[in-house]
């Protein structure tokens, strides 16, 4: 069964990407405002969107390359997931290679987030989004990060 994977070329440098994907300034201004923790390999960041939580662990950084991570804890809060902690034991891998001028391109995997997982739909879906947003913030210095995605529909 295939995991999901999307690949995207952002008009950015990778070391504006690497640093989106790498510091806590990034990660809030793309994925979730309510993001902290240890930002070294080794570290754990801890994401919030509303009840549902990701903890990830930092298992390699390569500045500018690749950035992986390991999901050690998760609680998906969303109507018919029964299975909260789906993610748990899942890796995200994001490489980076430079694509013409100023310009990245990024692969994605998301191993282990497949078809048979209850939140496979709800979590593509949530990873077009957020990485669309991490396009815009790089791009423009503004993503739609969950606070604002949460904001925005109020």
């Amino acid at each position: 069964m295939s995991h999901y994977r999307q690949t995207l070329v952002l008009e950015a440098p990778p070391a504006v990407v690497y640093a989106a994907l790498t510091t806590l300034y990034g990660l809030r201004g793309w994925w979730t405002r309510e993001c902290e923790g240890a930002t070294e390999a080794g570290g754990t960041l801890h994401f919030r969107f509303g009840h549902t939580r990701k903890d990830m662990r930092i298992e390699r950084l390569d500045p500018g390359r690749e950035v992986h991570w390991l999901c050690t804890g998760a609680h998906i809060e969303a109507d018919g997931i029964a299975r909260k902690g789906e993610w748990v034991g899942t890796r995200l891998v994001f490489r980076l290679a430079p694509d013409g001028e100023g310009r990245t391109r990024v692969d994605f995997e998301h191993f282990g987030l497949v078809p048979a997982l209850e939140c496979y739909g709800l979590c593509r879906s949530g990873w077009h989004h957020f990485l669309d947003s991490l396009r815009q913030f790089v791009q423009t210095g503004r993503g739609m990060p969950y606070e604002l995605v949460a904001e925005a529909a109020n």
